[in-house]
């Protein structure tokens, strides 16, 4: 009997979405932990969290800096110093063409010798290129769960007849209508944000998966194609003589006449003391899905406004916008905080599908003998959902534990790893019923230590002097505690949803038996 168009959905959305359901579900979590980066790398590196940032002196000594030590560089870069990020970092590009890059105190211009740690950026680089991967085979597979995920929403929506009327349908602790009806609503609800953040997610790395455009306009140079997106094409500089440039308190007049008192983003200097040595300042203010922050660029040697370098073409701005539409860019406080949930809700969405998936297959075994793929499922899924969140708990931990032995080491992406495979490893081990159980009790001890853990770690530390400047740190330990409620949550209403799937099972089992009893006479 043929399928329909129907059935055939159904099977290609169930399959697509076990195959590569627990690497989706990873790529949702870091994705929506990368909203908060920032936050993170700042939280794991607490001695910077009470520098007192003033951009006109950071711009000061940024510069000073650059002039000292990289006079003869092409070019110079500055990511000025914010609440956010505490330190100016700074590139140069030397004559030779390598590049050098530090990390400085904003207010004194001294070299930092910070923390070795990844930081937030950690679970930025897994989300979308495997963190200890080779970067083009992690981008690669992660452009594949893209679009596995891609043809999971399609497939979905496809395969779902009553999709507005059982988005208003949450049957709580119903054995495997539970899992459905959260699978449908936490689809539903952020239908638009999966589907703009699935092709964003494609459209970033379409280099990769479609070369031959970019190998055919620029064949000796494939990567020339960022260069010209990201500034206009200027005239090759054959005789560039040597030349003074303005101060920095100079060249930065006609902005505050223009802007006012504002704070910048980033500052660019290209062919530092020379003649034709320019240099762009860039606002940090920007409210545009684009990238748009509003830029000038001066001859450094004059101080004359020059037209912007910047490149307005179609393909930029569109090449813009759907970097800014992934990374959320725009995105002040509140819109931040719903995208973060929203991310989450995907973790939701794939682990309901995966869940159901599993229990799907249990009500349809016939013998009460453990299917080994089935076993295998089960414990990846428990994996996936409750030990990743859990290694990441690990990761906070290994930080505030190097800072109380002092360990020049950072023990902190190893200790992700390990901590995440023995969860997969003792999984092995538990019998199905204590699953859940076990997994989620360590995941709340934890969650609920941390922040405990971490204040006395800081005040041991001399990091702190009281609650008042915990506070900082405290509002990651916030979140910990709010997915521990959570969590709390799950582990007292589990075990009903348990029980009612396992007296489906037994229920069918009953009736299959006689068939099987009768045929046998």
């Amino acid at each position: 009997m043929q399928k329909s168009i129907r059935q055939s959905m159904a099977w290609l959305h169930s399959w697509t979405g076990l195959i590569f359901g627990w690497l989706l579900f990873a790529i949702f979590l870091m994705g929506s932990l990368s909203y908060y980066r920032h936050d993170i790398s700042l939280w794991m590196q607490p001695s910077l969290a009470h520098i007192q940032v003033n951009q006109d002196t950071a711009i000061q000594t940024a510069y000073q800096y650059l002039e000292q030590h990289a006079p003869d560089a092409k070019t110079w870069f500055m990511n000025v110093a914010n609440e956010q990020k505490p330190v100016n970092q700074i590139y140069w590009q030397r004559s030779d063409g390598a590049y050098e890059n530090k990390t400085l105190n904003p207010n004194t211009g001294q070299e930092l010798n910070l923390a070795k740690t990844q930081g937030g950026d950690f679970f930025y680089q897994l989300h979308f290129q495997l963190f200890g991967v080779p970067i083009l085979v992690g981008r690669l597979i992660v452009s594949l769960a893209a679009f596995i995920m891609l043809i999971a929403l399609i497939s979905g929506v496809i395969t779902h007849k009553k999709i507005l009327t059982d988005f208003f349908t949450l049957r709580a602790f119903k054995g495997q209508r539970s899992y459905l009806d959260f699978h449908n609503v936490s689809s539903v609800i952020a239908l638009p944000f999966f589907l703009t953040i699935t092709f964003t997610g494609l459209a970033i790395f379409f280099y990769l998966y479609l070369p031959w455009g970019m190998q055919k306009l620029y064949p000796e140079n494939n990567f020339q194609y960022f260069e010209e997106i990201n500034a206009k094409i200027t005239p090759k500089i054959e005789n560039n003589s040597p030349a003074q440039m303005q101060s920095i308190h100079n060249l930065m007049q006609p902005l505050q006449r223009e802007w006012g008192k504002t704070e910048y983003s980033t500052i660019n200097v290209k062919n530092p003391n020379t003649e034709q040595a320019q240099i762009t300042f860039t606002e940090a203010k920007d409210h545009s899905i684009t990238r748009n922050q509003a830029q000038i660029t001066l001859n450094a040697v004059t101080g004359e406004k020059l037209s912007s370098t910047k490149n307005d073409s179609a393909i930029a701005t569109l090449n813009a916008g759907v970097y800014g539409l992934h990374m959320a860019t725009f995105a002040q406080p509140l819109l931040r905080l719903v995208l973060f949930f929203s991310g989450l809700l995907g973790c939701v969405m794939v682990a309901s599908g995966l869940l159901l998936w599993s229990l799907k297959r249990q009500l349809q075994t016939k013998t009460e003998k453990s299917h080994v793929g089935h076993y295998l499922v089960q414990r990846l899924n428990i994996s996936a959902i409750i030990g990743l969140p859990i290694a990441v708990l690990g990761y906070f931990y290994a930080n505030r534990i190097g800072l109380l032995i002092q360990s020049s080491q950072n023990y902190e992406v190893m200790s992700f790893f390990i901590i995440w495979l023995s969860i997969f490893g003792m999984s092995l081990c538990i019998k199905k019923q204590y699953l859940w159980k076990i997994n989620l009790g360590i995941f709340i001890a934890l969650a609920f230590l941390l922040p405990i853990f971490n204040f006395f770690i800081l005040l041991q530390q001399n990091l702190i002097q009281g609650l008042v400047e915990f506070w900082p740190f405290f509002k990651i330990d916030l979140f910990m505690i709010i997915f521990a409620l959570l969590a709390i949550f799950l582990y007292r209403n589990i075990t009903p949803i348990q029980h009612k799937a396992q007296s489906r099972i037994r229920t069918k089992l009953k009736i299959v038996e006689p068939e099987h009893k009768e045929e046998g006479c």
